[in-house]
Protein backbone atom coordinates (compact mmCIF):
# COMPACT_ATOMS: atom_id res chain seq x y z
CA UNK A 1 0.00 0.00 0.00
CA UNK A 2 1.39 3.32 -0.97
CA UNK A 3 1.49 6.45 1.11
CA UNK A 4 -1.07 8.12 -1.16
CA UNK A 5 -3.52 5.24 -0.62
CA UNK A 6 -3.13 5.44 3.14
CA UNK A 7 -3.68 9.23 3.07
CA UNK A 8 -6.81 8.67 0.96
CA UNK A 9 -8.20 6.16 3.48
CA UNK A 10 -7.49 8.44 6.42
CA UNK A 11 -9.08 11.41 4.63
CA UNK A 12 -12.20 9.33 3.95
CA UNK A 13 -12.34 8.29 7.61
CA UNK A 14 -12.02 11.89 8.79
CA UNK A 15 -14.77 12.99 6.38
CA UNK A 16 -17.08 10.22 7.63
CA UNK A 17 -16.39 11.18 11.25
CA UNK A 18 -17.03 14.86 10.51
CA UNK A 19 -20.35 13.98 8.85
CA UNK A 20 -21.36 11.81 11.81
CA UNK A 21 -20.54 14.56 14.30
CA UNK A 22 -22.47 17.15 12.29
CA UNK A 23 -25.75 15.45 13.23
CA UNK A 24 -27.10 16.30 16.70
CA UNK A 25 -26.83 13.52 19.24
CA UNK A 26 -30.18 12.58 20.78
CA UNK A 27 -30.39 13.38 24.47
CA UNK A 28 -31.45 10.97 27.17
CA UNK A 29 -34.79 12.80 27.32
CA UNK A 30 -35.64 11.37 23.90
CA UNK A 31 -35.58 7.87 25.39
CA UNK A 32 -37.71 8.61 28.46
CA UNK A 33 -41.41 7.91 27.88
CA UNK A 34 -43.50 11.03 28.17
CA UNK A 35 -46.55 10.09 30.24
CA UNK A 36 -48.07 13.56 30.10
CA UNK A 37 -49.49 12.89 26.63
CA UNK A 38 -51.14 9.64 27.65
CA UNK A 39 -53.30 10.29 30.74
CA UNK A 40 -54.42 6.64 30.95
CA UNK A 41 -50.82 5.46 31.19
CA UNK A 42 -49.96 8.25 33.63
CA UNK A 43 -52.79 7.21 35.95
CA UNK A 44 -51.73 3.57 35.77
CA UNK A 45 -48.10 4.31 36.64
CA UNK A 46 -48.74 6.81 39.43
CA UNK A 47 -51.06 5.38 42.04
CA UNK A 48 -52.60 7.81 44.53
CA UNK A 49 -51.15 7.53 48.03
CA UNK A 50 -53.05 5.29 50.40
CA UNK A 51 -54.46 7.02 53.47
CA UNK A 52 -52.70 6.07 56.67
CA UNK A 53 -54.64 3.88 59.02
CA UNK A 54 -55.69 5.83 62.09
CA UNK A 55 -56.22 4.17 65.45
CA UNK A 56 -59.86 4.08 66.64
CA UNK A 57 -59.07 6.39 69.57
CA UNK A 58 -57.96 9.11 67.17
CA UNK A 59 -61.35 9.09 65.47
CA UNK A 60 -63.34 9.72 68.66
CA UNK A 61 -61.06 12.44 70.05
CA UNK A 62 -61.68 16.00 68.91
CA UNK A 63 -59.02 17.42 66.63
CA UNK A 64 -56.44 19.48 68.47
CA UNK A 65 -55.53 22.73 66.86
CA UNK A 66 -51.85 23.51 66.88
CA UNK A 67 -50.71 27.06 67.44
CA UNK A 68 -50.02 28.93 64.26
CA UNK A 69 -46.40 29.92 64.00
CA UNK A 70 -45.43 32.93 62.01
CA UNK A 71 -43.51 32.13 58.90
CA UNK A 72 -39.89 33.15 59.17
CA UNK A 73 -39.03 36.42 57.59
CA UNK A 74 -36.56 36.31 54.70
CA UNK A 75 -33.86 37.73 56.98
CA UNK A 76 -34.25 34.76 59.38
CA UNK A 77 -34.10 32.06 56.71
CA UNK A 78 -30.83 30.15 56.68
CA UNK A 79 -29.76 28.88 53.30
CA UNK A 80 -27.26 26.16 52.55
CA UNK A 81 -24.63 28.67 51.42
CA UNK A 82 -24.39 29.96 54.99
CA UNK A 83 -24.14 26.43 56.35
CA UNK A 84 -21.47 25.48 53.81
CA UNK A 85 -19.41 28.55 54.69
CA UNK A 86 -19.69 27.77 58.41
CA UNK A 87 -18.62 24.17 57.78
CA UNK A 88 -15.63 25.28 55.72
CA UNK A 89 -14.56 27.95 58.20
CA UNK A 90 -14.90 25.69 61.23
CA UNK A 91 -13.25 22.75 59.49
CA UNK A 92 -10.13 24.84 58.88
CA UNK A 93 -9.88 25.60 62.60
CA UNK A 94 -11.27 22.46 64.29
CA UNK A 95 -11.92 19.41 62.11
CA UNK A 96 -13.06 17.20 64.95
CA UNK A 97 -15.70 19.71 66.07
CA UNK A 98 -17.07 19.92 62.53
CA UNK A 99 -17.24 16.15 62.11
CA UNK A 100 -18.88 15.69 65.51
CA UNK A 101 -21.47 18.39 64.77
CA UNK A 102 -22.33 16.76 61.44
CA UNK A 103 -22.58 13.34 63.11
CA UNK A 104 -24.89 14.76 65.79
CA UNK A 105 -27.37 15.60 63.02
CA UNK A 106 -26.89 12.26 61.23
CA UNK A 107 -24.84 13.64 58.36
CA UNK A 108 -21.40 12.80 57.02
CA UNK A 109 -21.26 15.95 54.92
CA UNK A 110 -23.14 19.23 54.64
CA UNK A 111 -25.64 18.40 51.87
CA UNK A 112 -27.00 15.56 54.01
CA UNK A 113 -28.24 18.00 56.65
CA UNK A 114 -31.96 18.69 56.78
CA UNK A 115 -33.09 22.26 56.15
CA UNK A 116 -34.92 22.36 59.46
CA UNK A 117 -31.64 21.48 61.25
CA UNK A 118 -29.60 24.36 59.78
CA UNK A 119 -30.14 26.75 62.70
CA UNK A 120 -29.37 24.16 65.38
CA UNK A 121 -26.34 22.97 63.40
CA UNK A 122 -24.95 26.49 63.18
CA UNK A 123 -25.44 26.89 66.95
CA UNK A 124 -23.58 23.62 67.48
CA UNK A 125 -20.66 24.84 65.38
CA UNK A 126 -20.41 28.15 67.23
CA UNK A 127 -20.74 26.58 70.70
Amino acid sequence: MSLEDKIGELTAAVNALTAALAHPVPTLRAFVPDVTHNPVQAKAEVAPPKPAATPPAAVTEPAKSEPVTASPSPSNVIDYAQVAKAITDTFKVDRVKTIEALAKFGAAKGPQLKVEDYAAFLKELTA
